[in-house]
């Protein structure tokens, strides 16, 4: 059964996860990335079946484990948490500090999530014309205050900096920013 997961849904499985870990002696740090960052930083009306993670330190056995008991419980894939966005991932420093589960004073788990500008230069790095990552990535750059090519193209130096986009990458990102642009003139008229 394919679970759809929603920002109160993730946190209530944060906090289960946290837990189980302070009751196990463990702690964990995890760090969200893609549609479940944006989920949990932004007010946004999709939601996801599966949440990108990145184990930052701590047990990741005893992490995995309470990710399975989460899981059987609620009627959950396993891969409910998923660390295949692993191999998407640039350079570090792109993350902040969002909870402690379950809570500050009895912390099992520490979330971290992907800041808006490195989600917007994993979206400018994925993304295509007329679809979700349009939409995405015009929250993002709004959030993150980059409007401009140059800019963006900066921005994927800053994150990826041994992947320069290609010239087909950089059509669809320069596209992207005149969309962008256009969009904030008729929202500043």
């Amino acid at each position: 059964m394919t679970q759809v997961l929603s920002k109160a849904t993730v946190e209530d499985a944060f906090c289960e996860l946290g837990e189980i870990l302070v009751r196990a002696g463990k702690m964990a740090e995890i760090a969200i990335y893609r549609g479940p960052a944006i989920l949990l930083q932004f007010e946004v009306t999709f939601r996801t079946t599966d949440v990108d993670a990145h184990v930052e330190s701590g047990d990741h056995g005893a992490l995995m484990q309470a990710v399975k008991a989460v899981a059987e419980r609620r009627g959950w894939l396993r891969s409910w948490l998923s660390e295949a966005v692993t191999t998407y991932l640039g350079e570090p420093g792109g993350t902040t500090l969002f909870g402690h589960y379950p809570s500050e004073t009895r912390v099992g788990l520490r979330v971290y999530v992907a800041k808006p500008d490195y989600l917007l230069a994993m979206k400018l790095r994925a993304m295509r014309i007329a679809s979700r990552d349009e939409s995405d990535a015009t929250l993002l750059a709004r959030a993150s205050k980059i409007a401009t090519f140059d800019a963006m193209i900066t921005l994927l130096g800053r994150y990826f900096p041994k992947e320069p986009p290609d010239r087909r990458r950089a059509a669809i990102i320069r596209q992207f920013a005149v969309t962008l642009n256009a969009g904030l003139s008729e929202d500043a008229g």
